[in-house]
């Protein structure tokens, strides 16, 4: 079961005008996501500037889209949504000492503002892509020996790939 534009499916319903709202939220998103992919692939970090860049957008979305939609739950279903992850992503980076970077904990909050819009199930489930997505490369790079188990993956990727993944479903 995903989350459709016409139904809503587990979270708020995104019709009509309100998809419209989604759409440009998501094409800054978009290019947010290839800024922040590209550079934690090569740099192994994920700068401020486009991890708020991405926040920013993901709380105008929300607002967009409740506006447009006149549901008001949209707005801190998204913000606690964005917390959550948030909080998630950090109680992780303290039990692995720092093997999960802050900017990944940074990002969790921009997309989980933005999954949020759809509802918590579609936070959750990008958050579980994610760690999927993340153990698939790394066991593929172990066995392709291009990584050990104590080689440092980006972890970005995958959680941006799990997000657009949910996100996508929108519109099903």
């Amino acid at each position: 079961m995903g989350w459709n534009a016409t139904s809503g499916g587990w979270g708020t319903a995104v019709a009509g005008a309100a998809e419209s709202g989604l759409i440009a939220g998501l094409a800054w998103a978009a290019v947010c996501a290839a800024v922040l992919f590209a550079t934690d692939l090569r740099e192994h970090r994920l700068p401020n500037r486009w991890t708020g860049a991405l926040a920013v957008g993901g709380v105008l979305t929300a607002v967009l889209v409740a506006a447009l939609s006149g549901d008001a739950s949209v707005l801190p279903t998204s913000l606690l949504c964005g917390a959550g992850y948030l909080a998630a992503m950090a109680v992780l980076h303290l039990l692995t000492r720092g093997g999960l970077g802050m900017g990944d904990v940074k990002l969790a909050g921009g997309l989980g503002l933005y999954t949020g819009v759809l509802g918590p199930g579609a936070t959750v489930a990008a958050g579980v892509l994610a760690i999927l997505l993340g153990g698939l490369v790394a066991a593929v790079l172990v066995l392709l020996r291009r990584a050990r188990a104590s080689t440092h993956l980006p972890f970005g990727p995958p959680m941006l790939v799990g997000a657009a993944a949910v996100l996508s479903t929108a519109f099903l």
